[in-house]
């Protein structure tokens, strides 16, 4: 029994508890059924021919099926490579290009957007099919495979939100080192239990409490499409002890009409991260549910599990990311590699087991990424006297304005704290005179204020050349598939109405 095959030691140990359940379907799977349905998986993919180092793209929901797939493809050294169902055909066909599967496996209601595969050649299934064979009795002995720590085990695509979407590549190394460092965070037990609400084409959707509950035995939990309502009910009625989401996902919820009425007292963490998590958020649901959010900093690269914060430290420390997780170092550096003092900003680098070996097909980006084992994340950050992390947002996003380093983050938080103001996104553009300049846009919570009221409050609080140059009041912040701000959006926005005369 090999000892990376978490779900062949807990089918052995526990074969009846249930490891998984499809809130959409009602249907579960033991330890023991995820183990011999993934055998059985193995079989079929043999007789396709499908290889070592070959990959299978998806283009599914996450469900039942995913988690069998992929301790299947665990198995057998292959390659799995969830695709963003939400893109269009034209990107979706970019990103198959690029890994150049040798299966794609489908979920019925995406069939459409592969139409045109049959001219290219490429063998393709639907997870229906697939399910039925797994499902069929077959005594027919197992092949042996060894599943060696090295071996790539996805490829996440980026978002693309700043250009072309990047493979990175995760092996089964980075798996174990992020689950022993999130399991020793978290305490994480087979006595554990989760609501899964994030989508199988992002990291966070396997790696921040999937696959470290299957290592640990505990039972997951998963619902195709976030609902806040939905989500909030299943928590109760499953006892969930461990929750995962983005900052919007918890507002949503905090703002539906059960919010006040489920009894979440079973639930010991909420974790949260990919946006900036708001220190009022952290106080509401402490307030109101007697339960802890636990901010922290990941990103597909490395990880997830980077930084923590305890959440006991939550009001001490407001807006910090944490601490380092244990199993890596991380250190922070000036643009000529010089570790900077503390409280000073500069780019935040990060080494161990839990880095990736790179980006597929991309030996130039690898190499610009990582240098001497260390993976240059392209945040800026700063610790302070105490060692305690801040965030102040992508290298990409820092603009210099008259000569000044501007970083974004700093002037929305400023933004946020105005008495009315519900979120602030800033960016920036080019300025005939000042080389850059920063843009805000702004949601409101019940309140009527003017651009003029936002200058006023910031006048005291921000150094004039921080101030955006243009402040513009909207509804919504647009977003991308996962919750996170979608830039692309509002720079089209921004240039639908400065292209006008």
């Amino acid at each position: 029994m090999d000892t990376l095959d978490w779900t062949a030691k807990w089918a052995d140990y526990t074969p009846e508890k249930i490891a998984i359940t499809s809130y959409d379907s009602n249907k579960s799977y033991t330890y023991s059924d995820l183990n011999r349905y993934a055998n059985q998986l193995t079989k079929k993919f043999t007789e396709l021919y499908i290889e070592e180092g070959d990959r299978i793209a998806v283009l599914a929901e996450h469900g039942l099926d995913y988690i069998v797939l992929f301790v299947a493809c665990q198995r057998m050294g292959v390659i799995m490579v969830p695709l963003n169902y939400r893109l269009s055909q034209r990107e979706i066909y970019k990103l198959i290009a690029d890994c150049t599967p040798s299966l794609i496996i489908y979920n019925l209601s995406h069939q459409d957007k592969l139409e045109q595969l049959s001219s290219e050649n490429l063998k393709a299934i639907s997870f229906d099919a697939l399910r039925n064979y797994y499902k069929k009795p077959d005594a027919s002995p197992v092949k042996s495979f060894e599943i060696k720590e090295n071996n790539p085990l996805f490829i996440f695509y980026t978002s693309g939100t700043t250009g072309t979407p990047k493979g990175v590549i995760y092996t089964n190394k980075m798996l174990f080192w992020n689950s022993l460092n999130t399991s020793m965070q978290l305490g994480i037990t087979f006595r554990d239990s989760t609501v899964n609400i994030l989508p199988p084409y992002h990291t966070s959707g396997w790696n921040v409490f999937i696959t470290p509950i299957l290592h640990k035995g505990g039972h997951i939990g998963m619902l195709e499409k976030f609902d806040a309502e939905k989500t909030l009910c299943l928590l109760e009625l499953n006892k969930a002890t461990l929750f995962m989401a983005l900052p919007t996902m918890l507002l949503m919820m905090q703002q539906s009409s059960v919010f006040k009425k489920v009894n979440l007292k079973r639930l010991r963490y909420i974790i949260s991260g990919g946006e900036k998590v708001p220190s009022e958020l952290v106080s509401y649901w402490k307030t109101e549910k007697n339960i802890y959010i636990r901010p922290g900093y990941g990103l597909t690269e490395a990880g997830p599990s980077i930084t923590s914060l305890h959440h006991k430290m939550a009001h001490l420390k407001p807006n910090s990311i944490g601490k380092p997780n244990f199993y890596l170092s991380i250190k922070i550096v000036d643009k000529k590699g010089f570790q900077v003092a503390p409280n000073e900003v500069g780019e935040l680098c990060i080494k161990g087991d839990i880095v990736t070996p790179g980006y597929w097909n991309n030996s130039v980006k690898t190499n610009n990424k990582i240098k001497k084992g260390w993976l240059f994340t392209g945040d800026f950050a700063y610790s302070d006297a105490e060692g305690f992390l801040y965030m102040k947002g992508r290298k990409n996003d820092m603009y210099i304005s008259g000569g000044e380093n501007i970083y974004p983050q700093e002037i929305e938080t400023q933004l946020e704290a105005i008495h009315g103001v519900d979120k602030a996104v800033v960016l920036s553009v080019k300025d005939d005179k000042w080389g850059q300049c920063g843009i805000a846009f702004v949601t409101m919570i019940g309140e009527d204020l003017s651009v003029a009221d936002i200058r006023a409050f910031l006048k005291p609080n921000l150094v004039a050349f921080k101030h955006p140059k243009y402040i513009f009041i909207l509804d919504d912040i647009p977003q991308t598939s996962l919750g996170k701000v979608s830039r692309k959006q509002l720079l089209k926005y921004y240039n639908s109405i400065t292209s006008n005369p």
